[in-house]
């Protein structure tokens, strides 16, 4: 049997990374301090004999190196500005020069190879005035073989020049890279990669938009050839007019609208979203890490615009994103905290690393997002020392108590209460016990403390339990003095002189408050007075109490302290709870 293969005729079509290689140093883009220092060099006759060009994948090594080989062979060279007309240059970017070989460093990197190389460069060259070697992955060269390259690259004939072009040039033996001149090839900024792919599109006639030609440049990171490449995919899926759902589906990378809806879903606590859209990315088929990094990439253009006084104005450079995606950010932005974008990027980033090592990466990213969802505020230091700057003040004023901030989650509904050792147990009911001694202060027309009928002593006890009810600090302020005068239209309460107490119960508004609070509650005007008493004077203890409240009220106070709204406050604030204090 007999086969026949019949060509119509041989394929014509060039891909866009082959097609748009550069062919001169002006065509070159991101490297323009590279491409600077080279032609500076072959115009003041500086020319190295060996070059190392060290970068990323796609960032123009091979091609410059090409460019370089040109300038130096050029028929009007060398000359920084080649002219890529005439023979010499036409050979060597048909990669047909028998003067300019590139050698791959990965498939020809044994000693022998390197031996031979050595007895070749001996000759002068062919056709062009020098001879050029250009080793692509030089890194994967032996041991051995680097060092049978050592002394002719140290010392190689006039006519010789070597660059190594290489992705890891750690690898890379220090007695080789002390022997070349070593150029760092960057990342190509998306912004120029984006500025390319526009001129590329229009030259072969594509329609595509901006935000279309931005995920491609996105997905390159920082790699011209790789975005050639993407588009050239692109094209070849949806035609000469490509739309960005096409460029989505085409290159299968996650959807924008996805990962915005998932921010939006965070910050406003939609759990039930939240799950969609992981059922929705899972089922599509896209990578859950890739997934989980895409949204902390987002969180970081968050805390970026947070970062930014002028927002969105001064994004250029650092969020790499259309402007319209950014101001649609930016709005997102004003529903988080710089704590809360933090506290959310440590979750994704944890939650990216256990989803790419899980057999269950659905499960872990469901749980994280669902979680984050119910997140309690993230305050910072500054904010914690601003709130307890606040309670210090109320509680030392005895001024309004304000309910919780807003931002404070509920108090849970109990807590434990604090235990106190007996001991201190004894000292307080012995202080609470008025001794029988007590002296007495005498005041004319009134009833002292220590003298009081039992009807006004129970009339002080109520009048210092609806303060508490009214405020609590105010009421602890009270039973901190003594009654001296309790009658029908005077009440006078004494405190040790320079007290602190004193000083916070002669202060106006204490005082307003006190006349207001009697008035209230015994019904008739009093004239009201604050007075400070030697310690001596006053008697020794608070006013007695019935035998119910005296049993009672240790763990009424106890539960008062417990459901005080400052330390309610405190324990949320800092995230802790009330414990027991067991005797030792």
């Amino acid at each position: 049997m007999r086969f026949a293969l019949c060509l119509e005729g041989k394929m014509s079509y060039l891909v866009l990374a082959r097609k748009w290689r550069p062919q001169t140093f002006a065509d070159v883009v991101g490297q323009n301090p590279i491409t600077q220092a080279l032609q500076n060099a072959i115009a003041t006759k500086r020319v190295a004999h060996a070059y190392l060009f060290a970068g990323p994948r796609g960032v123009g090594k091979t091609s410059v190196a090409r460019i370089l080989a040109k300038a130096l062979n050029c028929q009007e060279g060398p000359t920084p500005h080649p002219c890529d007309r005439c023979g010499f240059c036409q050979e060597i970017r048909d990669g047909i020069s028998v003067d300019v070989l590139e050698i791959d460093g990965a498939s020809n990197r044994g000693i022998n190879e390197i031996r031979e190389l050595r007895e070749n460069v001996k000759y002068l060259p062919s056709k062009n005035k020098y001879k050029i070697y250009i080793i692509d992955e030089v890194h994967m060269l032996t041991p051995e073989a680097f060092n049978a390259l050592l002394k002719t690259l140290e010392e190689p004939p006039p006519h010789v020049i070597f660059v190594f072009a290489t992705t890891e040039p750690h690898k890379i033996p220090l007695t080789i890279l002390s022997r070349c001149q070593r150029y760092d090839f960057k990342r190509i900024p998306s912004a120029s990669i984006l500025e390319q792919l526009k001129k590329i599109a229009a030259r072969e006639g594509m329609e595509i938009g901006d935000p279309g030609l931005h995920l491609i440049a996105r997905q390159a990171q920082g790699s011209m050839r790789d975005a050639q490449s993407l588009l050239d995919q692109v094209l070849s899926f949806s035609g000469p007019k490509v739309s960005e759902e096409e460029v989505i589906e085409a290159l299968g990378i996650i959807d924008r609208k996805i990962l915005h809806e998932t921010i939006q879903s965070l910050a406003e606590g939609e759990g039930e979203r939240l799950l969609r859209i992981v059922e929705e990315v899972y089922t599509f088929g896209y990578d859950l890490k890739e997934f989980c990094g895409e949204v902390a990439q987002l969180l970081r253009d968050l805390l970026v615009l947070k970062l930014l006084p002028r927002g969105p104005q001064e994004a250029s450079g650092l969020i790499d994103l259309p402007e319209e995606e950014i101001r649609d950010l930016a709005v997102q932005a004003e529903k988080f905290s710089r704590e809360e974008v933090h506290s959310l990027f440590r979750a994704l980033l944890a939650a990216h690393e256990e989803t790419a090592r899980s057999a269950f990466p659905r499960l872990i990213l469901e749980m994280t997002l669902t979680r984050l969802a119910r997140r309690k505020p993230v305050l910072s230091v500054e904010e914690v020392l601003e709130k307890l700057r606040v309670m210090e003040e109320r509680l030392l004023a005895g001024g309004k108590i304000a309910a919780p901030a807003p931002s404070l989650p509920a108090a849970p509904p109990t807590v434990e209460r604090a235990a106190v050792p007996d001991e201190l147990e004894e000292e307080e009911e012995k202080a609470e016990e008025v001794p029988e001694a007590a002296g007495t202060l005498e005041e004319p027309g009134g009833e002292t403390a220590a003298g009081l009928s039992g009807r006004s002593q129970e009339s002080w006890r109520e009048f210092i339990s609806f303060a508490k009810k009214k405020k609590p600090p105010f009421a602890s302020l009270l039973e901190h003095g003594q009654p001296l005068i309790l009658e029908e239209s005077r009440l006078e309460v004494g405190y040790p002189r320079k007290s602190f107490y004193l000083e916070r119960m002669q202060e106006t508004d204490n005082l307003n408050f006190l006349e207001n609070l009697s008035r209230e509650f015994f019904k008739r005007n009093l004239k009201v007075k604050v007075t400070g008493v030697s310690a001596e004077a006053l008697p020794r203890g608070p006013v007695p109490e019935s035998p119910g409240e005296k049993k009672n009220s240790k763990r009424e106070k106890e539960e008062e302290a417990l459901n005080h709204p400052l330390v309610r406050d405190a324990i949320h604030v800092f995230g802790g709870r009330v414990v027991e204090i067991k005797n030792r």
